[in-house]
């Protein structure tokens, strides 16, 4: 028998890997070469990731026995009943999952533009003090409503119940057909501000502001003396930079 030294032994747990002393290292033949990997393919770090119906079904299939959850029938007919039911399931909250929704659902029709009965003047103050406080969506919404009262109490359009910022502004670009881009803009930032879809920020502020102060000033040259008649309303519109 060939005497072993401790220095034969070559790697850790190994099998097979023994040499005679003052030989060379063993080399695993074939099949142990392909043990060892699977060993160490075996291990978590190499697992892949199921996602959670793949996990779900998998725990289901090793805890739950199929084909007798629905006693009296055949083991068979359990197992597919509970398989359909399943999917069923799955299937119907998918569906619901799809449907929920934060945002304001797609198409919905938007609400009224002036919800109560403040002047442009009020509106503007109001406005200008959000703005000073930070709340740039109440400032942007205030805006646009002083600019349509504006032009309201000049005549220059009819404001109604229920009046829309989009019909407000398509009035308005009747009143104004160099504005009418700009003026529908502006009613689509205030749906958006108000409705969420948007975060104010002082640059929406100051594009109100400059679109209000177009408005005033081209009232002012087709209509002279119109500020002077509407008190100061048009503050509403006093601009802090130019609009992108």
């Amino acid at each position: 028998m060939i005497a072993l030294e401790p220095a034969a032994i070559q790697g850790r747990g190994a099998p097979g890997a023994l040499a005679p002393s003052g030989g060379p290292p063993a080399t695993p033949d074939a099949s142990q070469a392909g043990e060892a990997a699977q060993r160490e393919l075996a291990k978590t770090a190499y697992a892949e990731r199921t996602d959670p119906l793949t996990a779900t079904w998998h725990w289901i299939q090793h805890h739950v026995d199929l084909g007798s959850v629905i006693p009296g029938i055949p083991p068979w007919a359990s197992a597919t009943i509970v398989v359909l039911g399943l999917t069923a399931l799955i299937i119907v909250i998918g569906v619901m999952a799809r449907r929920v929704t934060i945002a304001r659902p797609s198409g919905a029709a938007p609400g009224p533009l002036l919800e109560d009965d403040r002047d442009a003047a009020t509106l503007t103050s109001g406005a200008d003090l959000a703005a000073d406080r930070g709340d740039f969506a109440t400032a942007v919404v205030d805006r646009f409503r002083a600019i349509i009262r504006f032009l309201d109490e000049l005549g220059a359009l009819e404001d109604h119940p229920g009046l829309t910022a989009h019909e407000a502004a398509g009035l308005a670009a009747s009143a104004l057909p160099g504005l009418a881009t700009d003026l529908h803009s502006g009613a689509r930032l205030f749906d958006a501000v108000r409705y969420g879809d948007v975060v104010a920020s002082p640059d929406e502020d100051a594009w109100m502001r400059a679109l209000a102060s177009d408005v005033k000033d081209q009232v002012g040259r087709a209509r002279p003396g119109a500020r002077a008649r509407a008190g100061r309303p048009a503050d509403a519109a006093t601009a802090s930079g130019e609009r992108r």
